[in-house]
């Protein structure tokens, strides 16, 4: 595999306090009610945009409600996981909650990651290895994985040492009315 052909990702968060810091901005972006805040309609990258949330994740640094994540808390797989259920896909039906994200991406978090007690410290940790995975190698050469290059085209391989399995979460789509440029594929559903 080539150097940027996988990557691992930090999956150390047990618990799930990374979200307290939507309540924590100012204007929040999730009150204390678990509401998400509204903003005035936009459209980036083929999102639509309206409410602070998706603002928040998509402008990232460019928001005018600053991203109170650091790159590292932005890289930790929880926390992508929540991203891609937050933005959803071409079907998906937004929430007015931040509970439907967040419970969402915890089951999505336990089914991808191993944890177990340290016999020596007896405290949890994670054991798995997590890999983004952005292509393969075939005998032609590397092989794409995705249609386009879009935020919500990912492939997540997470390797559990315990059981010696590995786990698969993968999600593929393409705008429409574009061609896939290496494949020919028409994101329109015609040849």
């Amino acid at each position: 595999m080539s150097a940027d052909a996988a990557a691992l990702l930090r999956s150390a968060p047990l618990r799930t306090d990374i979200f307290d810091k939507l309540t924590e901005t100012s204007p929040p972006i999730v009150r204390s009610n678990g509401d998400i805040g509204k903003c005035m309609e936009d459209n980036r990258d083929g999102f639509q945009i309206s409410d602070l949330l998706r603002e928040m994740i998509l402008a990232g640094d460019d928001s005018e409600n600053a991203c109170p994540y650091s790159d590292a808390e932005r890289d930790e797989l929880l926390w992508r996981l929540f991203e891609h259920v937050v933005l959803g896909g071409s079907c998906c039906q937004y929430e007015d909650k931040v509970e439907p994200y967040v419970e969402t991406s915890k089951r999505l978090y336990k089914e991808l990651v191993c944890a177990q007690k340290d016999a020596a410290s007896g405290k949890v940790q994670t054991v798995s290895a997590v890999y983004k995975i952005n292509s393969i190698q075939g005998e032609a050469g590397p092989l794409e994985l995705f249609p386009q290059s879009l935020a919500q085209n990912f492939c997540y391989a997470a390797v559990d040492p315990v059981r010696r399995i590995v786990k698969i979460l993968y999600h593929a789509t393409c705008r429409t009315g574009d061609v896939h440029a290496t494949s020919g594929v028409d994101c329109n559903g015609s040849s």
